[in-house]
């Protein structure tokens, strides 16, 4: 095992409880995955499905963030609000679109009356006032000098991922936070750096910072192949290590290829963790098959879920498999409950996961046609939304609804391997 350089300037209160552990995967008990679906999956053993209960159009739908009745959808060029208080007639009630140099905005989050839109082809993230749902104001944009694909909202600050070109690009890889407290005057007041506590996974050629949650002062960090860091935020101008674990072998290793960063192991891509904080569900996006050249590759990535009860000693307990499905069908982003995972899966659907055992997890349900693919999964009130890229969104529910497509067109799974 690489031995890496380790900070030991942690809070009181995390150095009683260790510094951090890496964690093979050897061992480890796969749940089995849900079956083709058409609309009305027979997900692993059951013949329960998700159904279509009700729709709504939104161009351009990448991310969608929730608040109490209402979702907030990134559109590519800037934001759309749906009400969600009549569950049976969503609508779109409000849009935006961000002003230059905002651009390529695929995430949104929300914090109270305030959404944060990341910019993957502008330098920051645009600051938008939604105390009125169906007037969403742009307050200001944030330039920190580098594309932005992922960020977070959390108590006033906004967490973002942070990829610089060229080479040892990786090398760069961290994530910024910025005070957000008075939006029309935000700035960059910390940073953490990967290379601060792991010099040989930073100076690798796999080790992108996808994307970031926050909990509980806590940032849980997708780190790709060096796989997820977590920091203790409770001075956000300091964030400090806490823990880390899932890192894939050669994770390390100079240089970058393209094989190796798209292709598992590894590959961790999105981060949530339970309500309690004792569970750590990641998501490996893997791009195998004709994207590398190598159509006998077919091992597309799923989420696994860790132990972190122990944080001086994480534990894998199980990993769940992408679902059998035609298409390119590997995990992307999800929604965690304290007994339920809501997934997506691009052309593989959408899943419903009971997690009360986490070392057992049973797929419940499951949502596909052959013209959707899903970027996300949010649940809310008993229901499922799910994000059909540049469609939509499907309202989704476990025995009420049709079983049939919704009747906006989306734009399918990606075409070209990318930071999805």
């Amino acid at each position: 095992m690489t031995d890496q350089t380790r900070r030991t300037t942690r809070r009181t209160a995390l150095k009683a409880i260790g510094l951090l552990a890496f964690t093979g995967t050897s061992g480890v008990a796969a749940a089995s995955p849900p079956g083709n679906g058409n609309g009305n999956g027979d997900g692993n053993g059951t013949d329960d499905s998700l159904r279509l209960f009700s729709e709504v159009a939104v161009d351009g739908t990448h991310e969608i963030a929730t608040d109490g009745n209402y979702a907030y959808v990134a559109t590519g060029d800037g934001l759309s609000v749906v009400d969600f208080r009549n569950p049976t007639r969503p609508e779109v009630v409000g849009s935006m679109t961000a002003s230059d140099p905002a651009g390529g905005i695929l995430d949104a989050k929300v914090d109270g009356d305030l959404v944060s839109l990341a910019s993957n082809g502008g330098p920051g993230i645009t600051l938008v006032d939604v105390s009125d749902p169906s007037d969403p104001t742009e307050i200001s944009f944030v330039d920190v000098g580098h594309h932005i694909h992922n960020n977070f909202l959390a108590d006033g600050y906004a967490y973002l991922t942070v990829n610089e070109s060229g080479d040892a690009a990786f090398s760069k890889a961290r994530t910024i936070v910025v005070d957000v407290r008075d939006p029309s005057d935000a700035a960059v007041v910390g940073e953490y750096r990967l290379k601060d506590d792991f010099q040989e996974f930073a100076m690798g050629g796999v080790s992108a910072c996808h994307d970031v949650y926050v909990q509980d002062d806590l940032l849980y960090q997708a780190f790709w192949d060096s796989g997820v860091v977590v920091a203790d935020v409770s001075d956000p101008t300091d964030p400090q290590l806490v823990t880390q674990f899932g890192e894939a072998p050669g994770a390390d290793v100079p240089g970058y290829d393209l094989e190796t960063y798209l292709t598992p192991p590894g590959n961790a891509h999105y981060v949530q963790p339970s309500p309690d904080g004792d569970l750590v569900y990641v998501g490996a996006e893997t791009f195998p098959g004709n994207f590398v050249d190598n159509p006998d590759n077919d091992d597309y990535g799923g989420i696994k879920i860790f132990d972190v009860s122990d944080t001086a000693d994480p534990q894998e307990l199980v990993r769940i498999d992408p679902p059998n499905a035609d298409g390119f069908r590997t995990s992307h982003n999800f929604d965690v409950t304290a007994n339920r995972l809501h997934a997506s899966w691009y052309d593989g659907g959408v899943t419903v996961h009971d997690v009360t055992d986490p070392e057992n997890p049973e797929t419940l349900a499951g949502y596909r046609t052959d013209d959707t693919s899903f970027w996300g999964a949010k649940t809310t009130r008993s229901f499922t939304l799910a994000g059909d890229i540049g469609g939509g969104i499907a309202v989704l529910h476990n025995d009420r609804g049709k079983r049939e497509s919704p009747g906006f067109d989306g734009s399918g799974s990606p075409d070209a391997p990318g930071m999805q």
